[in-house]
C-alpha cells in the first residue's frame, strides 16, 4: 500500500471524521469500499488512523462553546419535523440523492395517514463545500407535491425557523433557487444517533401520534464483523 493510496485513504478520512455522523465501523466500511481496487491495502492501518482520527477530533470537541451550529441546525430541523417538514441531515451524496431521500420518507409518512407539507435537505457535496472552506451550506426544498404555491410556503417556513435559531439565512423567493445558511462552522462529534430516518420519524411519532410501525427496513448487517 503505497504513500499516495495513504494521502487519499487519510484525506477522506478526516473529511468523513469531521462530518461526525459515521461510526467507526461505517467509517471502516465505507473506505473499504470506496478503495476496493487497491490489492494490498492494509485494513489494520487503517483500523488504527480511525481510532486515531476519532479521538483527536473528540479531545477537539471538548473545547467548543456550545451550542454549537451544528446543534442549533439539528434543533431547527426537529422543528421542522415536528411542524410537518421532512429535515434530513446529510442525504445522500447529490441533489436527486436528497430529493428521493425525502419523498421516500414522505411516501412513508402518508402510508401512517401523515401528510407531510414538504422536505429539506443537504447532502455529502453541501458539506464537503462547507467544510472545505466557504462556510456556506444550502438546503434543499420542495413541497410534498411538487405544486409551486405550496413550495413556497415551505421555503419561507424553513428561512423563518432557521432565522428564529439565529442563522444567517438568504433566499431569493425563487424555487430555482435553494436556501443559503453562510457563515456556519461546522462542528460536530460522533454521537450514535442517526439523523435521517429515524430521528424523522421518532418527532413525527412525537408530535402526530402514530404508534404504526414503519415499514423500513433496518440494516442488519452485524458490525462486528469489520472490527
Amino acid at each position: 500500500m503505497d504513500d499516495d493510496i495513504k494521502s487519499e485513504v487519510l484525506e477522506r478520512l478526516e473529511l468523513d471524521v469531521k462530518f461526525g455522523f459515521e461510526n467507526k465501523y461505517e467509517l471502516f466500511e465505507n473506505l473499504i469500499d470506496m478503495f476496493y481496487d487497491v490489492e494490498d491495502f492494509d485494513e489494520t492501518w487503517l483500523k488504527d488512523e480511525i481510532e486515531s482520527k476519532i479521538a483527536e477530533h473528540i479531545n477537539q470537541s471538548r473545547n467548543w462553546e456550545r451550542p454549537t451550529d451544528f446543534e442549533k441546525l439539528r434543533d431547527a430541523f426537529d422543528e421542522l419535523n415536528a411542524n410537518g417538514i421532512v429535515g434530513l441531515h446529510k442525504a445522500g451524496y447529490t441533489r436527486q440523492d436528497g430529493e428521493d431521500d425525502c419523498m421516500e420518507i414522505i411516501e412513508e409518512l402518508s402510508s401512517l395517514g401523515i401528510n407531510a407539507k414538504g422536505y429539506c435537505y443537504y447532502h455529502t457535496q453541501d458539506l464537503e463545500r462547507l467544510i472545505e472552506g466557504d462556510n456556506l451550506l444550502y438546503l434543499g426544498f420542495d413541497s410534498h407535491n411538487g405544486e409551486d404555491e405550496s413550495a413556497v410556503h415551505v421555503a419561507e417556513e424553513i428561512v423563518e425557523v432557521l432565522r428564529q435559531s439565529e442563522f444567517n439565512v438568504k433566499w431569493n423567493g425563487s424555487l430555482n433557487n435553494r436556501i443559503e445558511v453562510s457563515g456556519i462552522e461546522w462542528k460536530k462529534i460522533i454521537d450514535g444517533e442517526d439523523y435521517n430516518y429515524d430521528r424523522v420519524f421518532r418527532i413525527v411519532k412525537k408530535y402526530f401520534g402514530t404508534d404504526k410501525p414503519s415499514n423500513k427496513k433496518k440494516d442488519s448487517k452485524p458490525f462486528w464483523k469489520f472490527w
